[in-house]
């Protein structure tokens, strides 16, 4: 549940960051740029976020 949380998190998070920044957000220069990346390894690791609700949903349920 807490990896499914702050994935999700640190996603709005840095769509907002990558919004303020603008074109520059997507720049190796800039750290922005290396969160977004990190944050789409975040969510594909261990199971996408679908397949991570999924887990949860029967454990939940059981």
């Amino acid at each position: 549940m807490a990896k499914l949380y702050c994935s999700e998190m640190m996603g709005r998070v840095v769509n907002h960051a990558v919004q303020i920044h603008g074109g520059y957000g997507l720049m190796k220069d800039y750290n922005v740029e290396r969160f977004y990346r990190d944050q789409k390894l975040l969510e594909i690791g261990e199971g996408t976020s679908e397949i991570q609700r999924i887990v949860i949903s029967r454990h939940i349920g059981c």
